[in-house]
């Protein structure tokens, strides 16, 4: 995870171009000493999937940055176990909940990413402020989209405009957990300048031995419950694996899905769920290609710890 700018370099030919002879046997030379190294350095490590299209960002962000040299995905790559056909890691929630997937390898869920989501409710004044709290892909770099910050609100925590192109969301607030960044995607109804601060003193992030980021509110602030249902759409703590693909599933831990009805996620215009489904406890989501949204919601199961 990155959590400052990025600079993407584009690398062009330098000095003087010669033609004839010198640069033919310069191409020559080169094109003999890559052969002569390419047994040596070998193939390339596997790396988590990285994708030429790297997606939109959550809704906090209509248009992120694109994945610029150095900027890594705001997210966490857990360990995945198991031998043969079937793999098995084990995820946190936001609310410190913990659960195992197993899964068929082919679906390669752990190098996938995972990413937290929650909602919070602010009270105070008579009346109560609902907002989502969501995990910007590239963090910082997305948020800002070459734009400078507004203004510091406390450590930690800042303020910069809403997504470019937008006339119906106010400015974010950016929350630094460790390397993790958290942002607050304010609407037209805008939050007083003491609600944003009662926000960033009382959101409290703590990272897991294994890298997730769990959450808390305290004083007036109050995170939504697993399975709390606002306006149609499940708000409580989820994981997001995905986002650098068109290839996304969504874990949200659930206290009894008879009680669901026809509550649903939403996530951004390019990864509209294409299924769902909600079994022992846990709804699942998925968008992306036949196959991976098959097996996703098909074939994985999960167990909470």
């Amino acid at each position: 995870m990155a959590d400052g700018g990025a600079e993407i370099v584009e690398q062009t030919p330098r000095g003087p171009r010669r033609a004839g002879t010198a640069a033919l046997l310069a191409l020559t030379a080169l094109a003999l000493l890559i052969a002569l190294l390419t047994p040596v350095l070998g193939p390339a490590p596997d790396v988590p999937e990285r994708r030429d299209d790297p997606g939109p960002g959550p809704v906090v962000s209509p248009s992120p940055v694109r994945h610029a040299a150095g900027v890594t995905p705001n997210a966490v790559y857990p360990d995945p176990h198991g031998t043969g056909g079937t793999r098995a890691m084990r995820v946190t929630f936001p609310d410190g909940s913990r659960a195992e997937l197993s899964y068929p390898a082919e679906l390669n869920l752990a190098a996938l990413g995972a990413r937290p989501y929650t909602s919070g409710t602010l009270a105070g004044g008579g009346q109560e402020a609902f907002r989502a709290l969501t995990t910007p892909l590239y963090g910082e770099p997305e948020i800002a989209a070459g734009r400078p910050m507004v203004r510091p609100l406390t450590p930690g925590v800042t303020l910069w405009p809403g997504p470019p192109g937008s006339d119906t969301t106010g400015q974010v607030l950016l929350f630094a957990f460790g390397e993790w960044r958290l942002a607050l995607q304010d609407d037209h109804a805008s939050l007083t300048f003491d609600q944003r601060l009662s926000w960033a003193e009382n959101l409290r992030g703590t990272l897991t031995p294994d890298g997730f980021l769990t959450l808390s509110g305290g004083g007036p602030l109050r995170l939504s419950r697993p399975g709390e249902i606002r306006d149609g759409l499940l708000v409580g703590p989820q994981l997001w694996l995905g986002g650098l693909s068109r290839r996304m599933l969504v874990l949200v831990p659930v206290p009894d899905c008879g009680r669901l009805g026809g509550a649903r996620v939403v996530l951004d215009a390019r990864h509209a769920i294409a299924r769902s489904d909600c079994r022992d406890g846990f709804y699942l989501a998925a968008s992306g290609d036949e196959d991976f949204v098959r097996g996703a919601i098909g074939d994985v199961r999960i167990r909470r710890l």
